[in-house]
């Protein structure tokens, strides 16, 4: 939603690429396979928003992660572990070159 209502400037352009680019990131340390859905929500994340006097966003910060720890040391019959835990481990050599 701030993303398209808020100002073009190149500064808030930059922002909002920013911090749309985190989600997919903060999700997949944050989602997981469950017995009802392949992509289920297991934590909860406040961000707060920045804005200038032109009601341009101009930065943010995840003050708060809320996460199912249990979650990292045991998964029920069916289900998965984080995404992120996952896509680490399937991933193939080439992939994860781009880590080094």
């Amino acid at each position: 939603y701030v993303s398209s209502v808020s100002g073009s400037s190149s500064t808030a352009n930059q922002m909002k690429k920013i911090i749309l680019e985190c989600n997919p990131l903060l999700e997949s340390f944050g989602n997981a396979k469950t017995v009802r859905n392949n992509n289920s929500s297991r934590f909860g994340k406040y961000l707060e928003l920045y804005f200038n006097d032109k009601a341009e966003p101009v930065g943010g910060s995840t003050s708060n992660f809320l996460l199912e720890k249990t979650r990292v040391t045991h998964q029920g019959r069916g289900e998965r572990n984080f995404h992120i835990f996952h896509q680490l481990f399937t991933a193939d050599s080439q992939t994860l070159q781009h880590f080094d």
